[in-house]
């Protein structure tokens, strides 16, 4: 019984070996160059039948469909420290820092320089309205950010021509506007 099955075995895999020889657009190649590319073909039909593990940070992720109206932002902004710092720790939830826009620098490059998410100013342009306080700043002008204290941007401030604008942080990490 053991034989049998040693010569089963033995006679299939000399019939895969041998494969190829049948084949006729294959003829002109060597034996060895035949048996490669049906090697290859194999070997790249299991790379796309191998099963993939699922994703481990849970569901589906969401999409926005906001995305294709998205506004570069042609602001410049220079960071205008506090004239003096308290050197006692403050207990307020938020601290707001006030920042002064000069010529040729965007709100994203103020996110930059004071090594705050950029994202965040992208998130606070899709919901910045048709009147575009953000898009629309000029040299000069104030903008206050809000952060609590692990530095987490929680709101922004910009006056515009129809009066202050804030931007707030909702739960889900969007912003909201308002005035």
């Amino acid at each position: 019984m053991q034989k049998d099955i040693h010569s089963g075995i033995r006679l299939w895999l000399t019939r895969l070996w041998h494969l190829p020889d049948g084949i006729s657009w294959m003829r002109p190649l060597p034996p060895a160059h035949r048996r490669g590319i049906i090697l290859a073909l194999i070997v790249v039909l299991l790379a796309f039948l191998w099963p993939v593990s699922a994703p481990r940070d849970g569901g589906p992720q969401p999409t926005n469909n906001n995305e294709s109206k998205e506004v570069p932002l042609q602001a410049e902004i220079y960071d205008n420290p506090p004239a003096t710092q308290s050197a006692q720790p403050t207990q307020d939830k938020d601290q707001w820092h006030s920042y002064q826009i000069a010529s040729g620098q965007t709100l994203a490059q103020l996110f930059r320089d004071n090594n705050l998410p950029v994202n965040d100013v992208f998130a606070m342009a899709r919901v910045e309205g048709d009147d575009k306080p953000l898009s629309s700043l000029h040299s000069g002008q104030q903008v206050k950010i809000r952060q609590d204290n692990s530095g987490v941007v929680t709101g922004l401030t910009v006056e515009s021509d129809n009066g202050p604008v804030l931007f707030t942080r909702q739960p889900d990490g969007s912003f909201l506007r308002a005035q």
